[in-house]
């Protein structure tokens, strides 16, 4: 995908002398000698001392690759910060178009713009972009763009001690055609977005060599207002489906309209949430928030004229679908898939059929849920990566009690709904739902670089 590139204009002073002078169809990008690099972690205090950055927010990363057996083993250190990417997945995604590819080559975000959804946390395969608390706004390597254009080097390859790290000139055409040195040991493969870092790989490397970071496995975060947010809009738009009265249809605009409200408290800052709509064309975010915002009116239309009622079920079921398809991502791969999809679909006839007392529709997709987690894990376990058996991992062993509890959950719910009473089924499966929604944010692992093996397991 071919991006327009903007000119850094003089906010970025682009009147200023150049590092190295571009000719046509070049841009900048970093290298990394792995063996040169010796893991002294220089790279990391330089960049967060020039950028500000508080304690636990690291725009460049030091990891650890091990392998071999005794006593041929070696260890070997990968530096990494932003790839400034020919088709870089964070600005393809971002429903703010807070990102711009500028003329330079450098991947530049503008704060101004960003929500804090962090979306593109999730849509970058090597999790470059992280969220500033202190800012409530994601934030990322720019390359210290202010040096750049001051003739100067970015801080971390001014204080590598071993010149581990450069900034060099790309073409940008050919990198594009042939970037098999844009993969390293265990890193993402490059051709996912174009990464333009170029990798100086020694030879020997064992390959059963795995990342120091790979111990000490843990969970992500549960994202409470999206757990909301994707139950409820899934459970309005099945009762809009199966609705067959005033008041069934006043459940679903309900559900609909406490699911927006919670959506807001995902965000770094909610009172620009209308800036989401400015990607329509590129991210999935940016579609899922107009067609629920969209669904949510004509939801509450269908309570006072029922003729609405089908269009504003159509229009749910694309916004059920946009919001499986932003899930699903290469940089999250037990989520990169269409059983997403699936899922979400499944959970919403399983609560919107029981809540407008179908019962039969309601325990098969209960019943569907169940069988496509089932296919999820069992797909996920056949990988290679920590990225693909990590899930299984700690949906297994982790939270194995909270896997346990919400399949009891799904099949109490069904017998409930056989022949029990039908709140009690309603109640049983929301609760399974509630527990199967929770595991599908905390047990996925992104991909990433390998980290160290003194990373804090807190």
């Amino acid at each position: 995908m071919a991006l327009p590139l903007i000119d850094p204009g003089p906010a970025f002073g682009a009147d200023g002398p150049e590092l190295l002078p571009l000719d046509a169809g070049q841009q900048y990008r970093f290298a990394f000698a792995m063996e040169a690099c010796v893991g002294c972690h220089s790279c990391e205090a330089a960049c967060a001392e020039q950028n500000g950055l508080p304690p636990g927010t690291a725009w460049r990363r030091v990891g650890e690759i091990e392998g071999g057996e005794f006593p041929r083993t070696r260890r070997l250190h990968l530096s990494m910060a932003c790839n400034h990417c020919l088709e870089p997945a964070c600005l393809i995604g971002c429903p703010t178009d807070a990102y711009v590819k500028l003329a330079n080559g450098v991947v530049a975000h503008r704060a101004d713009e960003c929500i804090g959804c962090q979306y593109c946390t999730w849509n970058c395969p090597y999790s470059v972009p992280v969220f500033q608390p202190d800012r409530r706004i994601v934030t990322k390597c720019d390359m210290c763009l202010p040096r750049l254009d001051a003739g100067l080097e970015p801080a971390c390859v001014g204080a590598c001690p071993t010149q581990a790290i450069s900034v060099e000139k790309v073409d940008v055409a050919a990198w594009r055609a042939h970037h098999a040195a844009g993969d390293a040991p265990l890193l993402p493969p490059a051709d996912l977005t174009l990464s333009t870092t170029r990798y100086e790989v020694p030879d020997g490397i064992p390959l059963e060599s795995f990342g120091g970071s790979d111990w000490a496995l843990r969970p992500e975060h549960p994202h409470w207002p999206l757990i909301w947010l994707t139950l409820l809009t899934q459970a309005a738009v099945g009762a809009s489906l199966t609705a067959g009265d005033r008041s069934e249809r006043l459940t679903a605009a309900l559900l609909a309209a406490v699911a927006l409200a919670a959506s807001l408290l995902h965000l770094g800052r909610p009172l620009h949430a209308w800036k989401a709509l400015r990607n329509l064309r590129r991210s999935w975010l940016s579609r899922e928030v107009a067609l629920f915002g969209a669904y949510g009116g004509l939801a509450a239309l269908a309570v006072l004229w029922w003729p609405v009622a089908p269009v504003a079920t159509l229009v749910g079921a694309a916004g059920v679908y946009a919001s499986g398809r932003l899930y699903m991502v290469p940089g999250r791969p037990a989520w990169h898939t269409p059983l997403t999809l699936a899922r979400f679909g499944a959970s919403g006839v399983a609560l919107g059929a029981l809540v407008t007392g179908h019962r039969g529709l309601g325990m098969a997709g209960v019943a569907g849920g169940l069988a496509v987690t089932g296919l999820n894990l069992a797909r996920l376990a056949r990988g290679k990566r920590i990225e693909w058996w990590g899930t299984v991992r700690l949906a297994l062993r982790w939270f194995r009690g909270w896997s346990l509890l919400g399949s009891a959950l799904a099949v109490g719910g069904i017998v409930a709904a056989g022949v029990g009473p039908l709140g009690l089924a309603v109640t049983l499966v929301a609760g399974g739902e509630l527990v199967g929604r929770y595991l599908f944010y905390v047990t996925v692992v992104p991909l990433d670089m390998p980290g160290s093996f003194y990373r804090s397991v807190g």
